[in-house]
């Protein structure tokens, strides 16, 4: 048995540092800024951001996304589903702001079956000049060559998508610090590892550019509306497709002070996404996350006090792993932190379980989703009314 809990040992963290090294190094590119050149100017860009509510220094993100060194037009589209949404206004002071920017605001309901987001970007496609079309969300901020490092790779026919993760940054409360751990383990240092490895485990939503013919091809977002986690079923079918999927920086989405239930509510539409949508089976991420807890219950039952001290050795090496984490990435590291690395585990496994549950809840910006177990929204709550998504199909 000791063979085998060692084996294990070296394996995963082996592959901790390995996590380590590759965030560091794609950070080092993303940080890297690149000059657009002649090569650009004939390239022009849609870029669509799908908005609800106002996020936290949302003016700063966005004039990030407006504050772009690229040489080929460029198209601003903020996409909304109410008008009385109170970014609108944001919006529009930065379109005055910019008045040398091509910079548009629609409004649109909720489409009957999609969810909030991907109803936003449906609508935006509609009113795109070129292309070419990133899709950006209001809480993330980027470098001024993000544009370039995001379409430069679609002009190769082979290539489906780019794609990015998201650092998050901030805040110094446990619910803030536990979110912000939560999205920077399962989508840098787990999600984009494996896929700059060119694993089948689709994309993220945060930013993500592609081609308007390829939009088409895959029978546009609408198709992949109807899930909770769009974006890992967009990113399955395009590598089932044949397409290339590239890994573009990473952008930083910076947070102030958050409540408990959006890491809840985080953790459920991944686990229901990696359940649904992901080529692994679910006893794989189960493992990643809980073997070292599985070798110390073990050596708990059988009262084995190297098994046991083994296990303490390994969570100290997870610990050590997840300050790391907190340091590569740039955020400050509190006490707290000490133990996000073991209760995030904990944590991971539970909600990978919660997603076996026939039909699962999750409340995400003010929307309220029931799905099944595949992941597929079956009605939505919208300020206390439902929308059937089965009975609309019918239709």
């Amino acid at each position: 048995m000791m063979y085998f809990v060692i084996g294990f040992g070296i394996l995963f963290c082996t592959f901790y540092v390995a996590q380590l090294v590759f965030v560091k190094i794609h950070l080092d590119w993303t940080n890297k800024i690149i000059n657009s050149d002649n090569s650009d100017a004939d390239t022009g860009v849609s870029v669509i951001h799908p908005i609800k509510d106002l996020d936290y220094e949302l003016e700063k993100n966005l004039e990030s996304w407006l504050n772009q060194d690229y040489q080929g037009p460029i198209q601003h589209i903020f996409s909304f589903q109410d008008p009385n949404d109170p970014a609108i206004k944001v919006v529009e002071n930065l379109k005055q702001k910019y008045s040398d920017i091509d910079i548009s605001i629609i409004v649109n309901p909720i489409a009957s079956g999609l969810n909030g987001k991907t109803s936003n970007m449906v609508n935006g496609i509609k009113n795109a000049k070129y292309n070419y079309l990133l899709f950006g969300d209001s809480d993330t901020r980027v470098k001024r060559d993000f544009i370039l490092k995001m379409i430069r790779p679609l002009k190769d026919s082979k290539v489906g998508v780019t794609t990015c993760g998201q650092i998050n940054i901030g805040g110094h409360d446990f619910p803030t610090k536990f979110f912000t751990f939560i999205q920077n383990n399962e989508t840098d240092f787990i999600w984009a590892f494996l896929c700059k490895l060119g694993m089948d485990v689709g994309i993220t939503g945060a930013a993500f550019a592609m081609r308007k013919e390829v939009i088409e091809e895959i029978g546009g977002l609408e198709r992949f509306g109807t899930s909770l986690l769009e974006d890992l079923y967009l990113g399955n079918t395009l590598y089932e497709m044949g397409y290339k999927i590239v890994l573009g920086p990473f952008i930083e989405c910076h947070v102030d002070k958050l409540g408990i239930e959006k890491s809840l509510n985080y953790a459920k539409r991944i686990a229901i996404g990696i359940r649904t949508h992901i080529q692994f089976e679910l006893p794989a991420f189960v493992l990643m996350l809980f073997w070292y807890w599985g070798i110390f219950i073990v050596g708990a039952m059988l009262q084995n006090k190297i098994l046991l001290f083994a296990s303490f050795v390994f969570m100290t090496i997870r610990t050590m792993q997840g300050l790391m984490m907190r340091y590569i990435v740039g955020d400050k590291i509190y006490p707290v932190d000490v133990f996000m690395g073991l209760f995030f585990d904990i944590f991971g496994t539970f909600y990978l379980l919660y997603a076996m549950k026939t039909t699962p809840t999750v409340t995400w910006r003010g929307i309220k989703y029931e799905v099944e177990k595949g992941g597929h929204i079956t009605s939505i709550s919208v300020d206390d009314s439902v929308l059937s998504v089965e009975e609309d199909d019918d239709e």
